[in-house]
């Protein structure tokens, strides 16, 4: 649950700091979130088979 918060903390961090990037840097830093939620995605699934069973 600590890391799950963490990334949704860096989540809002880094589209911050992409909205005011140059397109290269936001292009980096966007799938850097995009990583970030799939991270999130793929916890909160596992999570939710691990309460189901």
């Amino acid at each position: 649950m600590m890391e799950a918060t963490f990334l949704r903390e860096q989540l809002v961090l880094i589209r911050e700091l992409a909205d005011r990037a140059d397109p290269y840097v936001k292009q980096r830093l966007l799938a850097l979130a995009d990583k970030y939620e799939r991270r999130l995605a793929a916890q909160s699934r596992h999570t939710q088979e691990r309460s189901e069973a």
